[in-house]
């Protein structure tokens, strides 16, 4: 018999930027099927356009404008591949850290993207392999400090494009204490909460 166990999309876990995407791009398809249904209900029925059914249309127009929106800002999320995805949860194991994955800030100017990262011990490490670039490197990290003012805190924020140097910086890292534990949980769900 096969396994099978149903793997968890939520936000922070591995594959949730896709399945997030996946989600949305068949929710406007679906929506946009009604749209063009009603109108052509509309048309053929009552031989015009002038009727409540068109109404609907128009309102639905306004969640499938929003699902195509989300499509859009998904595609530039880009995870980590399945062995990097490996090593990290290796690492993660090995340090007893936990990682969180397919994280997405989003703010007026734009969208930032992190496929891996820790918040523990009063600090936010970041893996970014594809970010070779330091001003992109600096954006990351001029989002993310947000969650300081947002949850009234002075977290170190550290962002690299190196599997090496981000497994030093998790070995750095000492067992917090239940202070630090409960604001660590804070920082996240305000994390989490950033982005789609």
């Amino acid at each position: 018999m096969k396994n099978t166990k149903k793997r968890n999309y939520s936000k922070g876990n591995y594959g949730h930027s896709k399945h997030y995407r996946n989600k949305r791009l068949i929710m406007a398809l679906f929506i946009l099927i009604l749209i063009v249904s009603d109108v052509v209900f509309s048309i053929m029925v009552f031989h015009t356009r002038k009727t409540l059914f068109v109404i609907v249309a128009c309102v639905l127009s306004i969640p499938f404008a929003r699902n195509v929106i989300d499509v859009f800002m998904s595609l530039k999320a880009k995870p980590l591949s399945t062995e990097e995805y490996e090593k990290t949860v290796k690492l993660s194991k090995e340090t007893e850290v936990q990682l969180l994955y397919d994280i997405t800030v989003t703010e007026s100017d734009g969208v930032v993207y992190i496929p891996c990262l820790t918040v523990y011990n009063n600090s936010i490490i970041c893996y970014t392999p594809d970010e070779k670039e330091v001003k992109k490197r600096e954006k990351i990290k001029k989002y993310i400090s947000e969650v300081n003012d947002f949850s009234k805190t002075n977290y170190r924020i550290f962002v690299t494009e190196k599997y090496s140097t981000f497994s030093k910086e998790l070995k750095k890292l000492h067992e917090p204490d239940k202070t630090t534990q409960k604001t660590d949980k804070k920082v996240t769900d305000n994390l989490l909460s950033m982005g789609f």
